[in-house]
């Protein structure tokens, strides 16, 4: 769900609210393409998420449904032409404790994101194949 988003910019910082039902990747991304951030580096990804996908491992990803405390960071690349945002999440609740690369995610309550533009500075990923061939669920790397 996308909603009106709810985010500033201050020269190379970008701080990003999202609420309740709003899905964290897509956001972010569309976000990075409204203001033209094609590299950049995710400093904080604080929060909480109901429900979302996490690969754990090469080959191995899941589904979670429960409340989950976030803490995350990662980074902004371009990909295919697009947008990529690669974020991994550290998330946490009575029961215990998840982390991996995070797919998507749904927010419960809030999630706050800041972000770094790097200007001037061009990062790609491109797709490996030997990853691939790997079963490495995002067989994207980056290309320096």
């Amino acid at each position: 769900m996308v909603i009106d988003l709810r985010y500033k910019r201050a020269g190379n910082f970008i701080v990003i609210r999202l609420d309740e039902n709003e899905r964290i990747i897509e956001n972010l991304e569309k976000v990075c393409s409204k203001e033209e951030v094609m590299s950049g580096v995710i400093l904080s990804a604080v929060g909480a998420l109901k429900e979302g996908t996490l690969i754990y491992r090469r080959g191995y990803q899941g589904d979670f449904h429960e409340h989950l405390e976030i803490i995350g960071n990662g980074n902004i690349t371009k990909a295919e032409g697009k947008v990529k945002i690669h974020l991994h999440i550290t998330g946490g609740n009575e029961k215990g404790v998840k982390a991996g690369h995070l797919i998507e995610g749904v927010v419960t309550v809030f999630c706050e994101v800041v972000m770094q533009v790097l200007r001037g500075f061009k990062m790609e990923r491109t797709v490996d194949k030997e990853l691939v061939s790997q079963k490495v669920l995002n067989p994207y790397v980056l290309k320096p």
